[in-house]
């Protein structure tokens, strides 16, 4: 009685409307988590340049991670998905950790504290230099800073949003000259103007100070200086306190790319998502719940054979040996008494008596009923 009354609820639960209002409940749930992961937790990218060949390809189709338990896990190495200053995104991988220490130089030789590589056909340095990535609180010592740092620090004070004003001084050893100086040197074809010393990032200024050093007599190096102050106020800054951590970014090639060597460090903020390495698996693991949950609502009925149905059996090749007495068959005893003559008197003659095998095409062998040398009784 107990398996009649499961048999009986779990017929009416198959065909009663609960369980297909409970099915479109379950789609519908179903359906909002998928939006929900779409538009907050993972988003997909199409890579228009060539910036990260040959690990990924241009024209791929990439999926990051945009949580936070994404961004915090990125370590060096990992692919992120990062927006530049005018709001422009880009995907890039990690070279520079919070608080790491990278040497680039001309040649392209890349050192970091987890790794040393080589980018190919590096143009964007084009002399040795070490700089520092800093961390959230680090305070920095703006006269301490090389040329490069500079221009990377330069460019946070602007995203906090701090007004600064530059002034740039020209310097040979510990002996001040003219500014002036500088607008009778050349970038390219065209003369440099003051009026834009003061943003020109460290290789032009590089550039220029190599140029003023082939002209000037002495031995002393050609040096430009920046001071920075805030806005409306005379005394320099000497310190300058970070927010946050920063990243920097690079191509997996080395030339013609944009990466952190021209837009400096990539605050935390500016980090939109984590590149996921294995989205398949995550499809896989989809896919067998949506499966599985298939066969609990919408069982599939396997076809059942009938239990009197006949079985076939593969025909079998069975081997067919006749034996045929020769003096029986006349036209026989005519055709080996023919060949019989044919042969020489020294030869021996064939024993006509002696039973003859005639196989069907294509049969395996057979065994003889009878020896070949026992004679036929007649």
């Amino acid at each position: 009685m107990a398996y009649l009354d499961r048999k009986v609820r779990r017929l009416q639960w198959r065909t009663s409307k609960s369980r297909l209002f409970f099915a479109v409940f379950i789609m519908l749930i179903a359906f909002t988590g998928a939006l929900a992961i779409r538009y907050y937790a993972i988003e997909p990218i199409l890579l228009r340049d060539t910036a990260m060949q040959p690990r990924i390809k241009e024209g791929s189709l990439i999926w990051v991670c945009r949580l936070p338990q994404c961004i915090d896990k990125a370590t060096f190495g990992d692919i992120v998905w990062a927006k530049q200053p005018n709001d422009e995104t880009l995907v890039r991988k990690i070279i520079g950790y919070p608080g790491d220490t990278i040497e680039i130089s001309d040649k392209g030789r890349i050192k970091t504290k987890q790794k040393r590589f080589m980018w190919r056909g590096e143009d964007s340095f084009i002399e040795t230099r070490k700089f520092y990535v800093p961390k959230q609180g680090d305070t920095i010592i703006l006269s301490a800073l090389n040329d490069v740092e500079e221009d990377y620090i330069l460019r946070l004070m602007n995203e906090q949003g701090l007004p600064l004003t530059i002034k740039s001084t020209l310097w040979q050893g510990n002996r001040e000259i003219s500014v002036e100086r500088i607008g009778s040197t050349k970038l390219g074809h065209r003369l440099v103007s003051l009026k834009e010393l003061d943003v020109l990032p460290w290789q032009d200024r590089r550039l220029i100070e190599m140029q003023i050093r082939q002209a000037e007599p002495g031995n002393s190096p050609i040096k430009i200086k920046r001071q920075f102050f805030m806005e409306g106020d005379s005394v320099p800054m000497d310190t300058f306190i970070v927010e946050s951590d920063n990243y920097y970014l690079a191509c997996e090639k080395g030339n013609h790319c944009v990466d952190s060597r021209e837009l400096g460090f990539f605050t935390k903020e500016r980090i939109l998502g984590r590149y996921i390495k294995q989205p398949d698996i995550a499809k896989q693991f989809v896919l067998k719940k949506l499966q599985e949950f298939q066969k609990t609502i919408l069982p599939i009925k396997k076809k059942e054979k009938p239990k009197d149905a006949p079985k076939k059996n593969p025909p079998k090749i069975k081997a067919e040996v006749q034996a045929i007495n020769v003096d029986e068959r006349p036209d026989l005893r005519q055709n080996v008494n023919k060949g019989t003559d044919a042969l020489s008197d020294n030869r021996p003659r064939p024993n006509v008596n002696r039973i003859r095998e005639i196989r069907r095409p294509h049969a395996p062998k057979a065994i003889d009923p009878k020896p070949a040398t026992e004679p036929v009784k007649k």
